[in-house]
């Protein structure tokens, strides 16, 4: 059997156990507050039992690991809907910076400009040589055009906010995934694996500022290494110790001069622009590419639609002197903005610009006596054209929202409804996505720190049962110590 030398030594297996489980406990209530922390366990373990004859008699107790208390599947889902969250917000943002202008119903808003254009012709028509309510309808037509062009660039100003914050989101993100990086080659490289916690949670915290940057979807290797890619697969962010950078590049005409972004592997150069769905960098995109230059294109083809419709009656009138005819109302540099329109291309390319190109014809502007008000060649005082052109405002198809040449859509006053409601919908859309994502967000986290997160209760629980057994191992070693003393003195005299 074990004599007092082997007891000795289970005394002290005690206290350097125990003493080592207080130091983890200890460095859980340090780090309390510490955001991103994952409560760490002492593993104890018997030590291996030695024989003796046919019976084994145990030799103490070690610490075999300090194990943080974490659950992977959780982490994995704190990051996807972490960047669904930060991707709602930012359209969100987006979208409801540009609704009170957009969505204006009052006598500054589009619609009402569109009306009293339109108004002002009916009100020619009752009186059709007159030089005053000529210039009215100059004046209103230009209000129009004024008005939409102030939407359009504000339009603009929003879509090249978000295209300037492209740039800085992008650094940003290859910062963390070089730190990323670096951290997954202390973790491949621990001499005990699992056993870096530590640099697992900075890992972790980075990994979540990361996702509110950027969709992103992560895979742990069998060393515990990180693989991230982007949520949609387009590009590799890091690759165990290996951090592949995102570049900006100009995007050329179709990304309207603004910025793409690339993913750079090595010698391979690859454009994920429209791979990037999620995060604060997803939803900069969307809203600078997809949604404020949805909102532009429905404008475009508005102004183009009224354009067209003017022109093609004004066109056929006549002017004051009643011999002046084939004049358009209105002039634009985009092509073949006022008359028949080709079937083969489509709108989102073919009325793109016709806000900002369009205008009064110089010649009308100068001299508003060559407004067409009459239909019939020397008929002074007709006003047929003027009453034509002022009833558009009620006309049922006055606006080709596909670019195939036929008006599907109107009267304007619903086209622009439209948009109006297309703002408001989808700023309301993604207000309420956004706090749903964020009401789950914080489930997640919830759940997280209730599993992983420190609870002083517990630590101190566990600090005074260690505290026991450190006193217990200490009250062994003395009793040993008495009687190897007593040993001593009996049988060394």
């Amino acid at each position: 059997m074990p004599g007092l030398n082997a007891s000795l030594y289970i005394g002290l297996s005690g206290l350097q156990a125990q003493q080592a489980a207080l130091g983890v406990v200890g460095h859980n209530i340090a780090n309390v507050n510490t955001p991103g922390y994952t409560r760490q366990r002492a593993d104890l373990i018997a030590n291996q039992a030695q024989p003796q004859g046919q019976i084994y008699f145990g030799t103490g107790v070690s610490l075999n690991s300090v194990q943080g208390v974490r659950d992977k599947f959780l982490d994995l889902q704190i990051y996807r809907e972490s960047a669904r969250q930060a991707g709602a917000e930012e359209r969100y943002s987006g979208v409801n910076a540009i609704a009170n202008v957009v969505g204006d119903t009052s006598d500054t808003g589009i619609a009402a400009q569109i009306q009293s254009f339109f108004q002002s012709f009916q009100s020619l028509a009752a009186q059709p040589e007159s030089a005053a309510l000529r210039t009215n309808v100059v004046g209103k037509a230009q209000a129009m055009i004024t008005g939409l062009q102030s939407q359009y660039r504000l339009l603009d100003d929003q879509r090249n906010s978000a295209d300037q914050a492209v740039g800085s989101l992008v650094t940003q993100v290859n910062n963390l995934t070089s730190q990323i990086a670096e951290l997954n080659q202390q973790i491949t490289t621990e001499s005990d694996p699992g056993a870096n916690n530590d640099a697992r949670d900075q890992r972790k915290a980075l990994t979540d500022q990361l996702a509110g940057l950027v969709g992103i979807s992560v895979f742990e290797g069998s060393k515990g290494e990180y693989q991230i890619t982007l949520d949609t697969g387009a590009g590799v962010l890091v690759s165990g110790s290996s951090a592949y950078k995102l570049q900006t590049s100009p995007g050329g005409a179709a990304l309207d001069n603004h910025l793409a972004v690339q993913s750079v592997m090595g010698g391979t150069v690859v454009d994920v622009t429209a791979g990037i769905k999620d995060g604060q960098l997803g939803g900069k995109l969307d809203l600078r590419d997809n949604i404020l230059a949805g909102f532009q294109r429905q404008l475009d083809q508005i102004a183009a639609g009224v354009a067209r419709q003017v022109n093609q009656l004004h066109r056929t009138g006549f002017a004051a002197d009643g011999v002046t005819t084939g004049n358009d109302f209105f002039q634009s540099g985009v092509a073949n903005g006022g008359t028949g329109l080709p079937t083969t291309v489509s709108a989102a390319t073919f009325y793109k610009g016709m806000v900002n190109a369009l205008s009064v014809n110089a010649a009308i502007v100068g001299n508003p006596s060559l407004i067409a008000a009459a239909g019939v060649a020397g008929a002074q005082g007709d006003n047929a054209r003027a009453n034509a052109i002022g009833n558009l405002q009620t006309a049922t198809s006055t606006v080709d929202t596909n670019g195939d040449g036929i008006t599907d859509a109107g009267p304007f006053s619903s086209v622009v409804g439209s948009l109006v409601s297309d703002v408001g919908t989808q700023s309301q859309s993604y207000h309420t996505q956004s706090t749903t994502q964020q009401n789950l967000v914080t489930a997640l986290q919830n759940q997280r720190d209730s599993i992983s997160g420190v609870d002083l209760n517990e630590e101190a629980a566990n600090m005074m049962n260690l505290q026991r057994g450190y006193q217990a191992s200490a009250r062994f070693l003395s009793v040993i110590n008495q009687l190897t003393e007593q040993l001593v003195t009996q049988f060394g005299q």
